[in-house]
């Protein structure tokens, strides 16, 4: 079974226990996504591969066994060691339960790793289709993600700072990585965004280079202090997708210059907010 979006997780894990003869429950899950469940063990995702936890799963786990696979979506290769690895535990039984707030990470294919944990991976060569979906059993709780842009004005002297580094970056950029460009330039805007911060409000950045009060990184474990304001969008997806799963939020303010990298980065974010609302209501029809 797999279920998208806010459920309580605990509740379906124990009534699933008690209605089917459950002995063992292993849950898969990344550490920060740990659950707080008695009675369970738990392997933490970056540790699904050593083969401490490997070779003894596949032997232990068993026809008894539920095997809970909790926020594991981590990487759009659907062919992923670690991935694979979890494929082979759920050979050993029949009982498992998907867990995943958001059904991708940046595209609609991404849903396919999800469906094929919960079919045995027997269509795990094809792409995402509604014709396929009633192979598996999905329980979707449609998750609508709004990202509310706040204004900034940068000066004329920011301005053409900008550009000049735009221009040193794009003479420089030879054979490295051309997200580089973007990536440094979206952090130009982070002065003239220091006079919307607002007392007492919390904030999300790459990093906290301007000692901002209430700033947190993407890279945190928790965010107790939400709802979070973005001052800056990651590079990476999946690091805006944990911080509004990990703050429990779906609304999120962010705070967008007038440099047209800080557009693009808004409308990148914009346009995977409307795939997330496309998935979840593609298999709740499915």
């Amino acid at each position: 079974m797999i279920y998208i979006g806010d459920h309580n997780k605990t509740a379906i894990i124990d009534a699933y226990r008690q209605d089917n003869g459950i002995r063992r429950v292993v849950i898969l899950s990344p550490q920060k996504f740990t659950l707080t469940i008695n009675d369970v063990e738990m392997v933490e995702y970056a540790e699904i591969i050593q083969y401490k936890h490997f070779y003894r799963l596949l032997q232990e786990i068993d026809q008894s066994t539920l095997l809970v696979i909790n926020e594991c979506l981590r990487t759009q290769n659907r062919f992923d060691l670690t991935y694979n690895c979890i494929r082979h535990f759920l050979n050993q039984t029949p009982h498992q339960l998907i867990f995943q707030r958001l059904p991708i990470i940046d595209t609609i294919d991404d849903f396919m790793t999800l469906f094929d944990w919960d079919t045995r991976s027997q269509w795990r060569r094809e792409s995402f289709s509604p014709d396929v979906l009633t192979a598996a059993k999905i329980v979707c709780n449609p998750v609508e993600i709004r990202i509310r842009p706040v204004r900034v004005e940068t000066t004329a002297a920011q301005k053409a700072a900008y550009q000049a580094e735009k221009r040193r970056l794009i003479d420089g950029i030879g054979q490295r990585d051309p997200h580089t460009i973007p990536r440094h330039l979206h952090l130009m805007g982070g002065k003239a965004k220091m006079a919307a911060i607002v007392d007492g409000r919390s904030y999300v950045g790459r990093n906290d280079r301007l000692k901002i009060p209430g700033m947190a990184t993407y890279k945190e474990t928790t965010y107790p202090a939400g709802p979070y304001t973005a001052f800056e969008f990651p590079h990476n997806v999946i690091d805006f997708a944990d911080v509004l799963t990990l703050a429990d939020q779906t609304e999120i303010d962010a705070l967008v210059t007038d440099l047209k990298v800080d557009e693009w980065y808004l409308q990148r974010y914009q346009e995977w907010a409307g795939r997330v609302s496309d998935v979840c209501t593609a298999i709740s029809q499915g």
